[in-house]
Formats: structure tokens, C-alpha cells, sequence
């Protein structure tokens, strides 16, 4: 009997290490998986650190484009009232003419010229995107007014 108490104790020993290794097994898995996420997360982490960095990049070059922009249509605004300036000065030389036909062609220059100016006024609300149509249109308007008011100036 003592005999069969001993293979029995025995035996429950090493059914009891036996599980004892798994459970030992399964702990190892777990502080492994525990681990990797771990640092799945601090990769992560360093992920959006390095995104951050790069809006705040991106959002300087924005902030910096934009003022470019606000610059050069200061500039702009600066030469189109330059020459908006010779225009005037030149229809008032024609509206000064004596005959009929040269005040006739002023005032029909001078609506052309008030519709040019209301235009340029409205450049401030024109997009970066739609910018380079609106230059363009504006340099065609001026063309054809600088070219009938030097036909008319003959």
C-alpha cells in the first residue's frame, strides 16, 4: 500500500510538472505577445510623432505659399492701379479734345476702364487655383482698352 501511495504521489508529481510547464509555456507565449504589443504600440507611437512633425512641415509650407500669394497679388494690385493711372490720365487728355467723336469715344473708353476696375476689385476673392485665369482675362482687358485708346488718341 505504501507502494502504491508512493507511484501515486509520484505520479501526481509529474502530471502536476507536466502541467506546470505548459502553464510555464503558456505564460512564455503570453509575455511574448504581451511584448510585441508592446511594441506594435511604441512604433505606433513614433508613427504619429513623425506624422505630427510632418503636418506642422506641411502646414509652414501652406502658411508660407499663402503669403507668397498675398505678396504677389499686393504686387499686382500695385501695377494694374499704376496702370489704371496712365488710362485715366490718357482719357482725360481725350475727353479735353474739342469734337464730338473724341468725347463720345472717351466716355465709351471710360466705361470699359470703370468695368476693368471693378473686376481688379474683386481679385481678392479669386482663389489660388483660379488666379492665373483671372491675370489673363485681366491683361486681355487692359490690352484691348491701351490698343482702342490709342486708336482713338491718333
Amino acid at each position: 500500500m505504501r507502494k502504491m501511495l508512493s507511484v501515486l504521489f509520484v505520479s501526481a508529481a509529474v502530471v502536476a510538472a507536466g502541467g506546470c510547464k505548459k502553464r510555464d509555456a503558456d505564460t512564455d507565449k503570453s509575455a511574448t505577445a504581451v511584448h510585441k504589443a508592446q511594441e506594435d504600440v511604441q512604433e505606433q507611437k513614433q508613427d504619429v510623432r513623425d506624422q505630427q512633425k510632418d503636418v506642422v512641415k506641411e502646414q509652414r509650407d501652406l502658411d508660407k505659399a499663402n503669403a507668397e500669394l498675398a505678396d504677389a497679388r499686393a504686387k499686382y494690385t500695385v501695377a494694374v492701379k499704376t496702370r489704371l493711372a496712365k488710362i485715366d490720365a490718357r482719357l482725360e487728355e481725350l475727353s479735353k479734345r474739342a469734337d464730338a467723336k473724341s468725347k463720345e469715344e472717351a466716355a465709351n473708353l471710360r466705361t470699359r476702364r470703370d468695368q476693368l476696375a471693378a473686376k481688379l476689385d474683386a481679385a481678392g476673392d479669386k482663389t489660388a487655383a483660379a488666379w492665373e485665369d483671372f491675370k489673363k482675362d485681366v491683361e486681355n482687358m487692359f490690352d484691348t482698352l491701351e490698343k482702342d485708346l490709342d486708336n482713338a488718341t491718333k
